[in-house]
């Protein structure tokens, strides 16, 4: 079971109210565990609930209180407990400080399950930070449940171990407030439609703001949908919304009944694509076991790989992209604006993603003044194997290519800088020939345990730590003319640790320069005064630590 139910300030100031509020309340107050304090509530909840199948029922005899203190860490029942609270129909409120504790739930995924049925009640908040929220477990809104207070997020399951269903009667509303939003999904979460529904201009907030996205849909129809449910989407590269489980499918009834507010932000494929007002739409997908799938507008997917993105939208650009990697095209041929594509940061239009194979950007434009490969551009790109760039690319960015573990064919030849980690992790790179490169940044080809031989013959500035656990490097060539300089700090390599080892790697998973033999220029000769200052044919003095050289297989003096 995954999920449950929280509060946390997120969405915006609000206020809710709920379930059937205008019809008349017949339903008897159940037997179980009557409290009329707060001391009571507190005892009721930390010595019950340990049975699933029985839980421990709590019904308020009066309106209770919860007085100031505690923190959101700590809430007076925080896993392994099955309840349900009926709340007699009378009010639990939160004194009126910023520095209250919440109710119920748990605030890490490894934490013992809550599940938590709520039913005849009304919780009210006031300046309260937390009420009630779950990263392992569920909660259940029932009939005649109201939601009221001044802050927003009352209500969260947050992470994929959580789960917030909206049972048969539940009618979520919208009283006052600056957001809508007061009961809230995030990261993961799973968001079970049972019967609830929303009155219109009450949302439900659906944070999945991560990519790539959960493999599955993030809400749960176990049956036909009655009444609207609003929804607030914050979401990127979220394709399945909702599917029906159990023997239930979903239906285009279903999915009219799901109303995404306007202002809603989506990314369908990667980054934050916009408004959902006028460029995207929910849409039945048959072909996909009746998901409920967010899309573009107008949008015609490519057929192909080559992709020419001039005349498009940035939106439209990046979709087209990712559509076609999602269709099997693995092998992608761009033309047009460098901006248009989306390339590169957290959420770029290629980061994260396994399918990619192979990049041509030769007739990309738009490369900046100093010509730029975008940070983080291919991060975590497993499959990719070569990436062909523009000739007038000088700089390859921080993390452009961290973790591609298949890369092997990357065309560098008029580079003249390689940022931080920009290789971090490229195990399959046995061969670099860097011949313009001045500048390589720290930790550039950190965790390269295929490099066998690295060439940088007019490199000059260097940042520390650049081969760490390059375990299979043999032969490193560095035959520029002058001393060795830090890329950042200017400081002499006799004095930084350029082709030292983290201390993360030992044993077999270092590069050892004993084993790898250093061609350096002429003007670096042995007992010369240029550093590093080479003796005894296979070490250098480090002036700094002058009793440890450091030892290589081999130092030798090329010719300019």
């Amino acid at each position: 079971m995954k999920k449950i139910f929280s509060l946390l300030v997120l969405c915006a100031t609000v206020v809710f109210a709920s379930c059937s509020k205008d019809d008349p309340v017949t339903d008897p107050v159940p037997e179980g565990i009557v409290v009329t304090t707060y001391d009571a509530l507190l005892n009721a909840l930390q010595t019950g609930g340990t049975s699933a199948d029985a839980p421990t029922l709590i019904t308020l005899g009066g309106n209770i209180t919860i007085p100031a203190g505690g923190d959101y860490d700590t809430p007076p029942m925080n896993g392994s407990g099955h309840f349900k609270i009926d709340g007699g129909h009378h009010t639990l409120t939160w004194d009126n400080t910023a520095s209250n504790r919440h109710l119920l739930g748990n605030f890490s995924p490894d934490a013992g399950a809550v599940y938590i049925e709520l039913t005849n009640i009304n919780l009210d908040r006031q300046d309260m930070n937390a009420a009630v929220c779950v990263y392992n477990g569920k909660i259940t809104l029932g009939k005649d449940v109201a939601l009221s207070g001044q802050d927003d997020n009352m209500i969260l399951a947050n992470g994929e171990k959580a789960e917030l269903e909206l049972g048969d009667g539940c009618e979520l509303s919208y009283e006052t407030g600056s957001s809508p939003c007061c009961v809230s999904v995030w990261y993961g979460a799973t968001l079970v439609l049972n019967g609830g529904k929303t009155a219109a201009g009450a949302y439900i907030g659906l944070d999945c703001n991560f990519y790539p996205a959960v493999s599955y849909p993030l809400i749960s129809v176990p049956k036909a949908l009655t009444g609207d449910v609003h929804l607030l989407l914050k979401m990127i590269g979220t394709t399945p919304v909702a599917q029906g489980i159990g023997n239930y499918q979903l239906t285009q009834a279903d999915c009219d009944r799901l109303i995404v507010n306007p202002e809603s932000t989506v990314g369908v494929y990667a980054g934050w694509g916009g408004k959902y007002d006028g460029n995207f739409e929910l849409h039945l997908d048959p072909a996909a076991d009746y998901q409920i799938k967010l899309r573009l507008k107008n949008f015609t997917p490519p057929t192909s790989g080559t992709i020419d993105v001039t005349g498009m939208t940035d939106v439209v650009a990046r979709a087209t992209i990712c559509a076609a990697l999602e269709a099997g095209h693995t092998e992608i041929e761009l033309k047009g604006e460098l901006s248009k594509i989306g390339m590169g940061g957290q959420w770029g239009v290629f980061a994260d993603n396994t399918q990619i194979t192979k990049c041509d950007l030769t007739e990309v434009t738009g490369w900046g003044a100093t010509p730029t490969l975008p940070e983080l551009a291919f991060k975590d790109c497993t499959a990719l194997q070569e990436v062909t760039l523009p000739d007038g690319v000088q700089v390859i960015g921080e993390y452009a290519f961290i973790r591609c573990a298949a890369l092997t064919t990357v065309n560098l030849s008029q580079v003249t800088q390689i940022d931080e980690s920009a290789f971090r992790g490229c195990t399959s790179l046995k061969t670099l020939t860097l011949d313009n490169v001045a500048a390589i940044g720290l930790d550039a080809f950190y965790g390269c345990t295929g490099l066998e031989t690295l060439k940088i013959p007019k490199c000059t500035r260097f940042g520390n730590y650049i081969v760490t656990g390059c375990k299979a490097l043999t032969r490193i060539e560095t035959i520029a003319a002058g001393d060795f300089v830090h890329i950042s700090d200017g400081s002499s390599i006799e004095r930084t640790a350029v082709f030292h080892n983290r201390t993360a790697h030992s044993g077999d998973n270092v590069f050892n320069p004993a084993k790898c033999d250093l061609v350096l220029n002429a003007d670096k000769q042995e007992g010369g005064g240029a550093v590093p200052t080479v003796s005894n044919s296979n070490g250098w003095t480090n002036a700094q630590y002058s009793g440890n050289p450091m030892k290589w297989k081999s130092i030798t003096f090329g010719q300019q």
